[in-house]
């Protein structure tokens, strides 16, 4: 029984290599050496932070069956960032953290990046990240959804070994109280019309609030991916703003 049960291991095992060595070729096998490489726990939460938004960086959104179309979606709005979707399609308690853990590891073990950034606030991540640190990998864990205190709160029981108790996450989060105020600023700029154009709105940035250029280009793609595309006359794009 167990050596039948063996066999169809092993078949399963060989099924599966071969269906899947291209596809897992293609998510991976690429130059990540003294890269920025940014994964994002898509299950956990739903988007990139700005303060990580860079085209220099390369991203991997990991999301289940149920997070790919918008992943997708998510996407296709920041076409012009090294973005690559990794998707498990086996439904499963942790299945999707698994897979994240081995991944890091992989790319430990091949490559020598310069930094991983691995965006989630679950804390089933903190025990391979404290290892990981300890034993001198560059790896930081953005916890998005979290408070100051909250962080603080979650750091201090994990050093001092007490229990970790999942938070739950803000209703509103800062970033987008600061991007809801920012619309609001630039739909006021603009006469109160919320359909403004994307060079009109990095004038309005860069002249009226001051932004640095590099501040301009992360609001204006957070705008993209958060506003719906009304018009687009030649290689002008106009959105429809919230506020």
């Amino acid at each position: 029984m167990i050596e039948q049960q063996n066999k169809l291991i092993d078949a399963l095992y060989d099924k599966s290599t071969i269906s899947q060595n291209k596809k897992h070729s293609e998510i991976i096998e690429r130059t990540l050496d003294f890269k920025i490489v940014v994964i994002v726990d898509f299950e956990n939460y739903q988007g990139i932070p700005t303060d990580v938004l860079d085209k220099e960086y390369v991203y991997y959104l990991f999301c289940g069956s149920v997070t790919t179309k918008s992943a997708q979606k998510y996407k296709s709005m920041l076409e012009e960032y090294d973005i690559t979707i990794v998707e498990t399609k086996n439904v499963g308690t942790n299945f999707v953290d698994n897979r994240i853990s081995m991944y890091i590891g992989y790319i430990f073990g091949k490559y020598n990046p310069k930094q991983i950034i691995l965006v989630s606030n679950d804390i089933d991540y903190y025990e391979m990240m404290m290892d990981l640190k300890a034993h001198g990998y560059p790896i930081i864990l953005r916890e998005p959804s979290l408070t100051s205190k909250e962080l603080l709160r979650r750091q201090t029981d994990y050093l001092f070994r007490k229990p970790l108790i999942k938070s739950t996450p803000n209703k509103t989060e800062p970033e987008k109280d600061e991007m809801n105020q920012i619309m609001k600023k630039l739909i006021k700029l603009n006469n109160g019309n919320n359909i403004i154009g994307i060079s009109r709105m990095k004038g309005y940035l860069k002249s009226n609030m001051k932004l640095s250029r590099r501040e301009v280009e992360k609001t204006v793609n957070t705008i993209k991916s958060q506003c719906e595309l009304i018009e687009k006359k030649g290689t002008e794009e106009f959105y429809k703003l919230k506020g």
